[in-house]
This record gives structure tokens, sequence and C-alpha cells, in this order.
């Protein structure tokens, strides 16, 4: 049997949301307004994201170096990545983040693995967004994570999903096995979803022994 993990990073990988960090600290307090937009549903990750970092003022420089200051890995994720790679599981990464943080985080913690997530260009004191990750029949997500789910299915693939949040509840309706914590867990109970619980990666480790 061909097993993959598609794993959220943002509050996943990362013990913090990373995008949420950075709106913390760099954007007016309106972007929560438009968070609580988010979680009520009322408008999709996409919209959200853009909104949001439309309100951040700040050089590219400034973001990293708070990034690099801050941001701190789950611990058991490189134990995890070296367990995929030892037992020919593919692992990936589907982010509704910014590969302006993304990528020179995972190369600061050495991490190799396959990366979907948004792109971020900053344009004089801006943030401009764009989603070469979206599926075009959607506007909800940036990152489509039930896209590359489906073209897994499609190549033989059972399919584990570990996330954190709202984001990634359409992929863990799809998945064949849901890891979920914080606010998807909670989405997980009051859809009547299926999933196991956990804390760190070293909880989705033990449990990938029991999936087979």
């Amino acid at each position: 049997m061909k097993r993959a993990v598609l794993t959220d990073f943002d509050g996943t990988v990362t013990q913090t949301d990373v995008a949420e960090d950075i709106l913390e600290e760099f954007a007016p307090p309106e972007w929560w307004d438009i968070e609580e937009e988010h979680r009520a549903r009322k408008i999709g990750t996409r919209e959200a994201m853009v909104r949001q970092f439309a309100l951040v003022r700040a050089k590219e420089a400034d973001v990293l170096r708070f990034v690099d200051e801050h941001v701190r890995l789950d611990e058991t994720f490189p134990p995890f990545a070296a367990y995929c790679r030892a037992r020919g599981i593919r692992l990936e990464i589907v982010s509704e983040g910014l590969d302006v943080y993304l990528h020179p985080l995972l190369r600061k913690w050495r991490i190799d693995v396959p990366v979907r997530t948004n792109r971020a260009v900053f344009e004089e004191g801006h943030v401009r967004i764009s989603h070469p990750y979206a599926d075009p029949t959607c506007t909800l997500c940036g990152t489509c994570k039930l896209l590359r789910l489906f073209e897994l299915r499609t190549q033989g693939y059972q399919v584990a999903y570990v996330g954190d949040g709202h984001s990634d509840l359409c992929p863990a309706v799809e998945a064949d096995v849901v890891f979920a914590k914080k606010e998807l867990a909670d989405l997980c109970r009051e859809e009547a979803m299926e999933f196991i619980p956990f804390d760190t990666f070293a909880d989705v480790q033990r449990e990938m022994d029991r999936w087979a």
C-alpha cells in the first residue's frame, strides 16, 4: 500500500501560526476583524489573507528578521520526516501561508520536503499575494489542499492529513486518516467527522505505525 501524509505548516509544523504572528506584529488591529469573518466562514482563506496582508506595513527584511527570532518548530517534525523517508511514506507540506517565510524557515531547520504555498511580493511597503496552487474552479482557498489530496489518490496513495485550522477542513473531509488539533479538531467535532487528536508529530508517528 502506498501511503502519503499531507500536513499544514502554520501552527502544525510550527508551534504558532506564523502568518498571524506577522500580522500581530506589523498590521493594525483591523486584521483581526477580517480573521473573525474568516472563522465565521463568511469569507474564504484567500480573501482573508489578501485583505489582511494588505494592511501590513513593513519591509521584507524586517519580517524575515522577526520570523527568524520568534518562530519555533515542533521539534518532533524532523524525526517524523526521517521516519517517513525510512518507510517510503510520501510527506508534503500544503500551506495557506506564504513562501516568503516558509522556505527560509525550512532551510534554517534543514527540512527538505515538497511544499505548496502562496507567494508574497513586498512592493513599496505593501504585500501582494498570488496563488500558484489555487483551484481555478474555487475562490475560497489560496492553496488548494484538497486538489493535492485528490492528485495523490489518483496515483494510488492512501492519504493522511495533519492540520490545526479552518483551511484544513476541506482536505480533512476526504482524507483516509485525519490528525487534528485546535480549530480543526473543533470543526471535526461539529461535523461529526472521525479524527485522531494530536499535540506534536511524535503523536502522529505513533499512530502511523498502526495505520497500515
